[in-house]
């Protein structure tokens, strides 16, 4: 039989050849996908090889400057969902991100001991952390964000503060002098010569919400140190996600927004920022001193400023900086002597 130009068999023959041509294009797709994720794995593990090889304390600010990406970020995205949506809608959501992350940790070393030992100092420590995160998420929302992290820094004078009234430790002149000094630095940033002009009154009030929240951290901060001693960490942060969360969801019923998909998965971002940046944090201590990394804790102002910058159009004033040196100086010199100190209490010989 004879064929002519309209016989199918010529078309099915077209159909299988390009066919083959989509499969070969297919598994060639494939081919470079696969190289590209052995290539991923390659650089990761050279990486993670590269840092094993690294001193301790180089390993320990690497961590500590990636966890300050992290706080600066979440910073940066909470001051951007602010502009939106309430405070309080933010947080419910970012503690229920938090819960998803940090749940699975808990039940792995909890080991069945699920139980909250010393339930007031938990939950006082949930009251100050739920004002503190009201206080100090409002204050990034409506202050430039170099100088709510800057203010967020004068923690280590309420923690000196609160460890001699409820502590008991011993204060020197010296320590008193560095409260003296950062003080100084938090009245410049409020801007003096608006003080001398209106008073009292013409402070800035999101400063004294970014003061106090900076209070509540060191209370919440001297609270833990004596908490640990009875309850495991993954125990109390967990716990603590869930009795904020619960505690602050009327008041975001109340001021609850539609959100967009966008909105939802920044607000999931958040909550993965504050797990990891806050693990990065701690293993960080865990490979140097807390005093050694002291400084590189104020790279976040340096982040802040440029993210303020980037996202916001904002950059700090004259004033902002000088009270933040000040501040900086005045709290690295506290850490440091109480560092000394602790020291000289180690060494010396137990008294019989």
């Amino acid at each position: 039989m004879l064929l002519n130009k309209s016989h199918p068999i010529p078309d099915k023959a077209e159909s299988i050849l390009s066919l083959g041509g989509e499969e070969r294009s297919g598994l060639d797709s494939q081919d470079r996908v696969s190289s590209s994720m052995t290539s991923v794995k390659h650089t990761i593990s050279k990486a993670l090889t590269a840092f094993d090889g690294m001193p301790s304390f180089l390993q320990a600010v690497l961590v500590m400057f990636i966890a300050m990406i992290g706080f600066t970020l979440q910073a940066g995205i909470v001051k951007e969902l602010g502009q939106d949506l309430h405070v309080s809608q933010i947080i419910v959501i970012r503690q229920a991100w938090m819960i998803v992350f940090l749940l699975p940790p808990m039940l792995k070393s909890a080991r069945g001991d699920l139980k909250i030992h010393r339930k007031d100092l938990f939950l006082w420590r949930a009251f100050f952390t739920y004002l503190s995160i009201l206080a100090g998420f409002t204050a990034i929302i409506q202050l430039p964000l170099a100088t709510a992290t800057t203010m967020s820094f004068t923690r280590t004078f309420f923690l000196t503060i609160f460890a001699v009234l409820f502590l008991k430790e011993a204060v020197g002149m010296r320590r008193i002098g560095a409260l003296v000094v950062g003080f100084i630095g938090v009245l410049i940033i409020a801007r003096p010569s608006e003080l001398l002009a209106a008073g009292i009154g013409g402070i800035d009030q999101n400063l004294l919400l970014a003061l106090a929240g900076a209070a509540l951290v060191a209370a919440n901060q001297t609270i833990v140190r004596v908490h640990l001693r009875y309850d495991r960490p993954t125990i109390i942060v967990t716990y603590q996600a869930i009795i904020i969360g619960l505690a602050l969801v009327p008041l975001a019923w109340i001021n609850w927004k539609p959100m967009t998909l966008g909105q939802f998965g920044l607000m999931a971002l958040i909550g993965v920022l504050a797990s990891y940046a806050q693990w990065l944090m701690l293993h960080s201590f865990k490979r140097a001193e807390a005093t050694a990394l002291a400084p590189f804790d104020y790279l976040r102002l340096v982040l802040s400023a440029a993210l303020g910058w980037y996202m916001f159009n904002e950059w700090p004033d004259v004033y902002t900086w000088i009270g933040a040196a000040i501040i900086f100086a005045s709290t690295f010199y506290i850490m440091r002597r109480e560092a000394k100190l602790g020291k000289e209490r180690k060494l010396q010989p137990p008294k019989y």
